[in-house]
């Protein structure tokens, strides 16, 4: 437990123990919303678990279209899966880490909450669309996967006073990358060499 209480202490997150589950709690508060983070020791299996619970729930009409996108969206993490909840039409993260009864390292504890919580912030719009009925599995996984690239571009381009963002969800009719900077040409190609040409969403200069 002292292991699992250092990895929250590494990001600074109060926590507390949940001592009947082996557990430790914290929660995090995102840019939309607040995610609630368990740590659970698995002595009997040799395991670490991780679970970062949204508050998000899905609307009963909405429930194949959320079940197809986390099928789709699940290919392109890092690390770990989404996961709704049939009974109570919740949507969480999940991993697990084998460690054959061996203490996890706490900066391999922080390192896994702080790669789920990005999952989440990262596509937390395409979520919450899919949840609510205003947009397909299909066209919000296209949204999520330019999400998941832009920071690695942005970092690539920083330099270039070039920045990428996409629009709005509510206020694009299709699907809309930005650019900001002089010669957006560079940030184009680099898109077309991930998703193609001609690029399968719209591209403008801001």
């Amino acid at each position: 437990m002292k292991t699992i209480e250092a990895g929250f202490e590494l990001y600074n997150w109060q926590c507390e123990r949940i001592e009947e589950r082996n557990a430790v709690r914290s929660v995090f508060n995102g840019r939309s919303t607040s995610y609630q983070v368990f740590v659970m020791r698995m002595l009997g299996e040799g395991l670490y678990r991780f679970v970062i619970l949204s508050p998000l729930q899905v609307e009963p009409a909405q429930m194949g279209a959320m079940s197809e996108f986390l099928h789709r969206l699940n290919g392109n993490l890092p690390l770990g899966a989404f996961e709704l909840d049939f009974n109570n039409r919740g949507l969480r993260w999940t991993s697990s880490v084998e460690t054959n009864g061996d203490t996890m390292p706490p900066h391999w504890i922080g390192n896994s909450m702080q790669r789920g919580l990005t999952s989440f912030e990262t596509v937390w719009p395409e979520l919450l669309a899919v949840a609510e009925g205003r947009r397909a599995a299909q066209t919000a996984e296209l949204r999520s996967q330019v999400a998941m690239e832009l920071p690695a571009l942005n970092t690539r381009f920083e330099s270039s006073g070039l920045q990428l963002k996409l629009a709005p969800i509510d206020d694009e009719a299709e699907l809309l990358v930005i650019s900001s900077g002089d010669n957006p040409a560079p940030a184009k190609k680099a898109l077309e060499e991930i998703f193609g040409h001609p690029l399968p969403f719209g591209f403008r200069q801001s």
